[in-house]
């Protein structure tokens, strides 16, 4: 079980209140968000769905077909997930022969876990990498993407018109990179430059970006891994108001009173200097 402890004093001492847990095999997020209520607010969809057989094994649990797919959906609600994490596609393949590894569901499948989710009033975050996997999902009615890797401008236009967010977790792919051959490396950081060019059109066409670190996984340590996300959405070519909306807030949030207190440098320090909930702040950095 992680270190609850650690992982909240991380977090605070750089301004981080807030995150959201996409899911292990034994609903860890879950019991963090009850641990640490009152101190930093976690959003956790428990464990996430893959289809049997396929990736995803260590974040959740394998469905196939409509009575799975219900019974899995409701024993979530019950459990109080906050949302729905679905996994519709494999990872970044490293050795260049093909985009992403196997997973991931067909299009009923997805369609009915969708249905099933809104129908227990949660929204659903969709792991996918390969244009086709992100279109599929977002024609099935996903809230978001996740990771989102190969994506091209026109499925981009769609999740902006179907007002789908995505959270590009570029810093993770990156860390994975640095552990592997010299070769391997260079082709994934050739992956995340193109990736950088996706984020950048995604600002431009009006998609809700947001900034996820896949911290926890390897080599992605949390806290410290938020703001080199950050480092890259700047990569990226967005300012650092584009940067802070995807961070953590929006024009209605804002209005609401709650946001951040920042320097100019504050990417590169790695500090932020207040957190602002309904207008008071909470603590001094």
């Amino acid at each position: 079980m992680p270190d609850f402890e650690t992982i909240k004093k991380e977090y605070l001492r750089r301004g981080v209140c807030g995150a959201q847990d996409m899911g292990n095999r034994f609903g860890a997020g879950l019991l963090a968000r009850k641990v640490l209520r009152g101190e930093i607010t976690v959003k956790s969809c428990g464990y996430a769905l893959y289809k049997k057989g396929t990736y995803g094994a260590f974040l959740g649990k394998g469905v196939e077909g409509p009575e799975d797919i219900g019974r899995e959906v409701e024993t979530l609600r019950r459990a109080g997930a906050d949302f729905i994490k679905v996994i519709n596609s494999g990872i970044v393949s490293a050795a260049g022969n093909r985009l992403v590894t196997d997973g991931g569901f067909n299009r009923e499948e997805l369609r009915m876990l969708c249905g099933e989710s809104r129908g227990a009033g949660l929204e659903v975050a969709c792991h996918a990498n390969s244009d086709s996997a992100i279109r599929d999902a977002v024609a099935a009615g996903v809230s978001s993407i996740e990771h989102g890797f190969f994506v091209s401008k026109e499925t981009l236009h769609m999740m902006a018109e179907a007002g789908v967010a995505w959270t590009p977790t570029a810093f993770a792919l990156l860390s994975v990179a640095a552990l592997l051959p010299h070769d391997q490396r260079r082709y994934l950081e050739g992956v995340v430059e193109a990736h950088l060019s996706s984020i950048h059109m995604a600002c431009a066409a009006g998609v809700k970006l947001r900034v996820g670190s896949d911290s926890g996984s390897k080599e992605v340590s949390h806290g410290s891994s938020f703001f080199e996300e950050l480092r890259l959405f700047r990569r990226a070519g967005l300012t650092n108001e584009q940067i802070l909306s995807a961070a953590c807030m929006d024009a209605g949030e804002i209005e609401k009173g709650n946001y951040l207190l920042v320097k100019k440098d504050f990417i590169e320090t790695r500090e932020i200097e207040g957190v602002y909930k309904d207008g008071k702040r909470l603590f001094t950095l």
